[in-house]
This record gives C-alpha cells, structure tokens and sequence, in this order.
C-alpha cells in the first residue's frame, strides 16, 4: 500500500488534518512536502478535511539576507504587522504567503486557509492561553523535564505585544485575568489583553493550543519537530495533560535538499520556490516528485539538468500507468500526482529534451506545433503541448545550464575547418543525401559511418557540426538536434562551409 493509504487507515472517520508555516520569507519547494502529505492523506481518507495554518501573528526574527536593511526597525513586530516589502500586498506575511497559496491551488490542493493573528484577535485562542497561564509551573515541569532547557521561575507561557514599541520584547510580569502585565525592553509597562491579538504563544505552547481548539487529528511535521526533545515531544505530553486530549497522529516527513546544498532554507538562500519549480515542471511532476518516494526519504533537486531526469521519468511513470506495466503501489502514486480526475486515455506527452531543442530552433510557435502534430501530437493534447512549450522556456531563462542553451547562427560563422573536418563533412553529406528517413537515428548512424570511413576522432566529427551550426564547441544530441532542422537548410550549410 502506499504510504497516503497506509496513514489513511489509522485514522477514524471525518477527521481535521492540519499543516502550517511561518510566512517569514519565501516559501520554498522543501515547504510543499508537508500541504501535499497533508493533501494526500485527506485524498485517500475520503472524507477528511485539511486545514493550512499560516503563523501570521509571528514576529520577525531578523533581517534575512533578501530584506532591505531598513526592515531592522520591524524585528520583533508580528508578521501581520509589519509592511509588505514589495507595497502589493497588505502585509510582510501576505507577501509571502500569497504565492504560495496560489501554488498549492495549483496542485489541485483542496484546504482551508487560518491566519493566525485573526484566531488571536477572534478570541480563539483565549481560553487555552489561560489554561496554559494557569498551568503554568506544570507547563514549566514538561518543557524542562523535555527538552533539558532551564527557565526562570517568573517564566510565563506567553509573549505580550507591546502596546508603545508594537514588539515582542517584553518581560511577563504577572496575570490578572484576563489581563497579562508586562515591561517592555523598551520601558513600556502594559497590559495585554488575552482576548485580543495582543500577544501569543510561545510556539512549543502554541502547537497543542491549536490542536485543542481546532481539533486536529492527524498532522504532517518535519523530522526536525520530531527530533527526542522537540516540539512534538514537548507538545504530546502538553495537550494531554493541560487540554486533556490526545494529541494528533503524526506523519512525519524528511526534508527536500537542493542537490549538493543541503537542505533548503529560505533564510540562507538555498532555496527554490515552490512557483518556480511549478513554472519549469508543472503541478503533476511536482506531486510525482513527492509521492514516488517514502516520508522517511529526503528528496534532492537539481534544478539544472536534473528537471530533464525528472520529467522523463514522469512521462515513463505515466505510460506504463496506462499501458498496465506498473503494480499497484506504482499506480497509486499516478493517480494521486493528478491534480484533478485521472485522464480516460493516455496524455500525448511531447518529449520535454524535444523541446528543449525545438523552442531553441524556432520562434514560432505554430512552426513547433505542426512539427509535434506531425510526430502525433493531436488537438486533444494542444493545450498540454502549450503549456510544456511554455514550462521549456521557463527552465531555458532561470535554470538550464549554458551547456543546454544555443541559438542557430543565421549564416555560417567565419570558421577554419581542418582537411580532416572538411573529409568528413563531405562523407557525411554523401551518406544522408539519398537517405529517405529524415530521424534522428538515422542522422546520428551517419556521423559514426562517416567517421569511421575518414578516421576522424568522434568527438572531432560532432565538434564541426556545432562550430557550424551554433557557432560552439558543444551542442545539444546532434541526431536529434538535425532531424528537427529543416533537411534543406541543413544540406547547404553543411555544403557551404565545405565547399
């Protein structure tokens, strides 16, 4: 069974599955592993809800390297107070987490949406701030017994915003119902109000609270969460023994590194964001990414040429869904990569590395599409042709290594070609003129033959097409690169610089 199944079952019916983030700074690929466990789960229970939590009433820890330097002003105000940094959005928090949001529509992700400054301000977290308050040397008593950490006996389970500087600096001074009494860092004394969005939770508290209010039942978290003497321990024993419930069943996940980084981290600029990679890919290849592979496994992305690798083994997942080569396992995770309803019949998938050539060569888009309606592509499938032409360049222009990229010269570039070169080329144009099959097989068979007839070293014979054709040493598989030319420019070009 597949991992989304296998989790599905342990869990009773019309269940709250809940995830979440700190919209603190971009979000990134490595983020959507737990919506998209957290969605599939739901997909194979059937009759679960999902709920995505963004952390909007968070402070901002620090000025991160993408910030401008005037945002040292904003560290330790709430997310959801602090202005946008772009001016589109109403908040540092919506601006990050906008787009987000949009992606995970885009993987067909059906959720609901909490911001967590409007549940402090709605009240909903009242009642379990002052349990917790009230609880507080037992509170105290689990996260030292846990974690090992030592905190001060005037030590209270809430972080006041204060009303003069508008930050997270203040000191907890006492509790008179429902009033929190607190010195600032900046030599504000005040009040906050546990009704309103005044202050918060310290996340380890803040966890279990929202378990208990929202009545969560099953919950994605990283493996970092679920360290021995992370929040996950500290938050088990906290929602039993303050909120008397059982705490939510937990999946836990490894992280998304960027191939030879690490894992990513928005805040250290190893990171790829998740439109990014739904612009170069799509959102069925991204589901694929995360759901051919087991939670306990990390997923490494590479960008570059890695996408090709990536794409191609979708395209060939999906074919032998259709073709029945796949087992059940195998097909489990094609159908819960779609974003909507499994297609009646197999997609016509235009090779992803064809286009890569194919948008390269020709501008015009209605030239590449009656190239691909030659090799089947029908009307059907225009729109998914479409839509990978318009992926292509989008990996070409932010991802793609130089090594990939070339433009066809409009005339001959001003070249010296060896007697050797010269043989060869000569050869090969004798042995593709009478050919009657213009493909990529049978042009890339003629530089072997003709190379092997002249003696010229291979990668010397594939080097004098590039020079010719891109004007570089390098170039894309030459047979495949050549049937995609037009066979009379081809023929001339080829006679023009060895005649």
């Amino acid at each position: 069974m597949h991992w989304a199944d296998v989790e599905a079952d342990r869990l009773d019916d019309s269940i709250l599955i809940a995830t979440g983030i700190t919209p603190s700074g971009p979000i990134h690929l490595g983020s959507l592993r737990e919506i998209l466990t957290g969605d599939a789960i739901r997909r194979a229970k059937g009759d679960a809800k999902l709920v995505y939590i963004a952390d909007s009433i968070d402070p901002l820890r620090k000025v991160y390297p993408f910030l401008p330097e005037n945002y040292e002003q904003y560290v330790g105000k709430p997310l959801s107070e602090i202005p946008c940094p772009c001016g589109d959005h109403e908040t540092y928090a919506e601006h990050f987490l906008a787009p987000f949001l949009e992606s995970i529509h885009r993987l067909g992700v059906e959720c609901g949406v909490l911001h967590t400054h409007e549940m402090y301000a709605e009240g909903e977290y009242e009642e379990a701030v002052r349990k917790l308050i009230l609880n507080r040397k037992k509170v105290k008593e689990i996260l030292t017994t846990v974690t090992g950490r030592t905190l001060k006996d005037d030590w209270y389970p809430y972080n006041p915003i204060c009303g003069e500087c508008g930050k997270m600096h203040a000191k907890v001074t006492g509790f008179s119902d429902p009033y929190v009494e607190y010195t600032c860092r900046c030599g504000y004394e005040g009040k906050s109000d546990i009704r309103k969005a005044e202050g918060k939770l310290p996340w380890r508290c803040d966890w279990p609270a929202r378990w208990w209010i929202l009545g969560v039942d099953c919950e994605p978290l990283g493996k970092d969460h679920a360290a021995s003497g992370g929040s996950w321990d500290t938050g088990k024993l906290i929602v039993k023994d303050i909120f008397d419930r059982s705490p939510p069943n937990p999946v836990v996940y490894e992280w998304i590194q960027l191939k030879g980084k690490g894992a990513m981290s928005s805040s250290t600029g190893v990171a790829i964001k998740a439109e990014d990679m739904l612009d170069t890919v799509g959102p069925e290849v991204v589901r694929f990414l995360l759901f051919k592979y087991k939670l306990q496994t990390h997923i490494d992305i590479e960008p570059g040429l890695g996408v090709l690798d990536m794409v191609d083994e979708y395209d060939a997942w999906e074919a032998g869904y259709f073709d029945g080569s796949l087992d059940d396992d195998s097909r489990r995770v094609y159908e819960l990569s779609q974003v909507d309803e499994i297609p009646s019949r197999q997609p016509f998938r235009v090779p992803y590395r064809h286009l890569v050539n194919l948008v390269q060569i020709y501008e015009d888009e209605e030239h590449i599409w009656r190239l691909v309606r030659d090799e089947g592509c029908t009307e059907h499938d225009k729109k998914l042709f479409e839509t990978r032409a318009e992926q292509v360049r989008y990996w070409l222009n932010n991802f793609a290594p130089d090594m990939v990229k070339f433009s066809i010269l409009e005339s001959l570039p001003k070249i010296e070609l060896s007697d050797e070169e010269r043989e060869f080329l000569k050869r090969y144009l004798e042995e593709i003129k009478p050919e009657e099959d213009w493909t990529p097989e049978s042009l890339h068979q003629a530089v072997h033959n003709a190379a092997e007839e002249t003696g010229i070293k291979k990668g010397k014979a594939f080097r004098a097409f590039y020079k010719i054709f891109i004007g570089e040493s390098r170039g894309p598989k030459l047979g495949r690169f050549l049937a995609q030319l037009d066979r009379d420019f081809v023929i001339e070009r080829l006679e023009e610089a060895v005649f």
